[in-house]
Order: structure tokens, then C-alpha cells, then sequence
């Protein structure tokens, strides 16, 4: 990944720190989550930031340049690492919100009015955690209160019975980086036979030859209400998966398709139509695959009556919802009370 472009931007909007920025030493790393530092090096997850905008990916690494300005590293000691990346974190990304930057969703925060030192905000934390008990993290996927329809109760096919859901940011690095070991390579072409541009004995002749197709098709389940932000976001996470060049069709459905949308770049995710609102019928969705795509994948909370008919395809379940499709593989995202709230576990079948 290349991030001279973003140090440009960032030590022309701070000339003081413009040669440290430039000097900054950039490092892959599979366990960064998706930007770290230990003191001296940025540390990056190359697969956690494809799913990321560049707004976001500039925030990151203005975020470890502060750290690093900071000291925040070794000004840890002997203090608890968790609370002391919540604590710092929270004093940094106040500062670039000051600073103009627009915060990645779930960014911590510390108080209100609060402008003293990560340190203080440890010690207020730490206090916190002491009287009261390690709280357990948000469950990003829980639905809005009362609006979690009965799966019993829902009509696949009858809109008039959908309830509307609305559902938060399920960790879309995760899910992202489960899909990864699930894509196939794509060849790109494939070969059929077409009207040629030749008549012999009085018939046009057809020839055998390549066609381009598309490395992947991604249904959204657009009948629950997901912020549009996310499911870009997800189709982004895709997209960065394949090759640069890679075409990507991605169409909405809820009780009907409402067609697919050629993807080339990230100017044609950003004006992506989306469409639908009621209920869900899967029917609807695996008739439209048109069958000559490597990639099918299926983005939904799963309520809804599984079809009968087979369709090989990957299918991503955000929420608490199981689902036992004839066919394909699933994952689910998985909250847990362990792990930081934008991580999640996966359970593939």
C-alpha cells in the first residue's frame, strides 16, 4: 500500500512535523487491527484497510503519528494495555476532531469537557472499571429495541407484514478478512460461441471465442434498514479483495431484485443505487446470479424463509440469525464479550 500520498497531505497540513512525517517507517503486519505503532514504526493490516475510505485510512495514520509524537508507547509503563489504548486513543482522536478530521465510526472519545492527559483519563477508566465492573462491549449487531421481527411471523413474499430493523456496523474488517480465504481467483474470461460476421451456404456462422465476465456478483438484502454507508463499505471490502482491475456486479433486493450495477472504481460504490425496503424473499435473490460469475455472494440478516432451491454462494449473516441454506457456505458475525467491540468471530460452514 502506498501511503506517500496521505504524508504528503498530512506535512502539508502541519509543516512543523512535515520531515517526520516523511521519515515515518511503514510496516506490514497481519495483527494490526488495522493501524498500530510500537513506538518507532507504524505497524498496518493491508487486508483490514481495503474496506476502509481514504478519509478513514488518513485519519488512521494521522492518529499513529500523534501517538508517536506523544510518546504514548513508552509513556504506557506498566499500566494495562487495553485501558491505555482506549486512553490515549480517546486523547488523540480528539485532538484531530479539533483538527477538522471526521472520526471513523466507533472511535472513542473521552468525557465531555475533558482536556487533561492520557494518563488522567486512564486513571478515570481505570477507576470506573474498579467500582463499578468491567462492562461487557456494545453488541454492535443488536437491533434498535421492539424491532426485531418474529422469523416466525415474516412473509417472505408480502411486504405489507415486514417490520422495519435497523442495524449498526458489524465489524466489516472481520467479516471482510473471513471472506478472503472464501473468493475464488477469477480468469477473467470465458468462451462461447457467437454470431460471427460471416454467411456460408446461406447461414451466418458463429464463432467460439472469449467473453469478459464479472469476478463477482454481491446480492444486498436492502429490506432491513442498514445505513448505506455500511453496505458500501462491505461492496468496497470486496472489491479490494480481487484485482485492481476487477468488475463487480452488485444488485439490492428485498421481495423482488431490482437489477445488478456494474462496480470499476470507487466513484461508481459512492453513487451506488440503493434500493428496496419491506420484506425478503431469497427466492427473488438466487434467481438473480446470473450464473457466469466466479464469486456469489449474499449479504443479509437471514429473516427469512430459506429456498429450496441450491445456489452456491457465500452468504453473510450479520445479526444473531441462524440460517441452513441448501447449498453454499456461510459466515456469521459474532459479537463476543472478550474481544473489543469491532471485532468479531466467524463461524463458516
Amino acid at each position: 500500500m502506498d501511503f506517500t500520498e496521505i504524508c504528503d497531505s498530512l506535512a502539508e497540513q502541519w509543516p512543523p512535523w512535515s520531515e517526520r512525517i516523511r521519515m515515518l517507517d511503514f510496516r506490514e503486519s497481519k495483527s494490526a487491527r488495522p493501524v498500530d505503532n510500537d513506538g518507532r514504526s507504524i505497524y498496518y493490516n493491508e487486508q483490514l484497510l481495503r474496506y476502509v475510505t481514504p478519509e478513514d485510512c488518513r485519519f488512521y495514520i494521522a492518529q499513529q503519528l500523534l501517538h508517536l509524537q506523544l510518546k504514548h508507547f513508552g509513556r504506557r509503563g506498566d499500566r494495562d494495555e487495553r485501558l491505555w489504548k482506549k486512553a490515549s486513543d480517546a486523547v488523540v482522536n480528539a485532538m484531530l476532531r479539533d483538527e477538522g478530521f471526521e472520526l471513523p465510526m466507533n472511535a472513542v472519545l473521552p468525557p465531555e469537557d475533558f482536556e487533561q492527559s492520557a494518563e488522567a483519563l486512564y486513571r478515570v477508566y481505570l477507576k470506573d472499571e474498579e467500582e463499578n465492573g468491567e462492562q461487557d462491549a456494545p453488541d454492535e449487531t443488536e437491533l434498535v429495541p421492539d424491532s426485531r421481527p418474529d422469523p416466525k411471523n415474516k412473509q417472505a413474499c408480502k411486504e405489507t407484514s415486514a417490520q422495519e430493523r435497523a442495524i449498526e456496523d458489524p465489524g466489516l474488517a472481520a467479516i471482510v478478512a473471513g471472506l478472503a480465504e472464501m473468493l475464488e481467483p477469477s480468469n477473467q474470461l470465458d468462451f462461447d460461441w457467437f454470431p460471427g460476421s460471416t454467411i456460408r451456404d446461406g447461414m451466418l456462422r458463429h464463432e467460439f471465442r472469449a467473453y469478459p465476465v464479472a469476478h463477482a456478483e454481491i446480492l444486498l438484502d436492502t429490506s432491513a434498514s442498514v445505513d448505506a454507508d455500511l453496505l458500501r463499505a462491505f461492496v468496497r471490502g470486496v472489491k479490494g479483495l480481487l484485482r485492481q482491475d476487477a468488475v463487480i456486479r452488485v444488485g439490492c433486493f428485498d421481495t423482488r431484485f431490482y437489477g445488478f450495477q456494474e462496480i470499476h472504481t470507487e466513484d461508481d460504490i459512492q453513487k451506488l443505487e440503493l434500493r428496496g425496503a419491506g420484506g425478503t424473499d431469497f427466492h427473488a435473490a438466487i434467481s438473480a446470479f446470473t450464473g457466469d460469475a466466479e464469486n456469489r455472494i449474499i449479504f443479509t440478516d437471514g429473516f427469512a424463509e430459506m429456498p429450496e432451491q441450491r445456489c452456491d454462494a457465500i452468504w453473510v449473516v450479520y445479526g444473531s440469525t441462524t440460517i441452513h441454506p441448501p447449498g453454499g457456505r456461510v459466515i456469521y458475525s459474532r459479537p463476543t464479550e472478550e474481544k473489543e467491540k469491532h471485532e468479531i468471530d466467524f463461524l463458516i460452514t
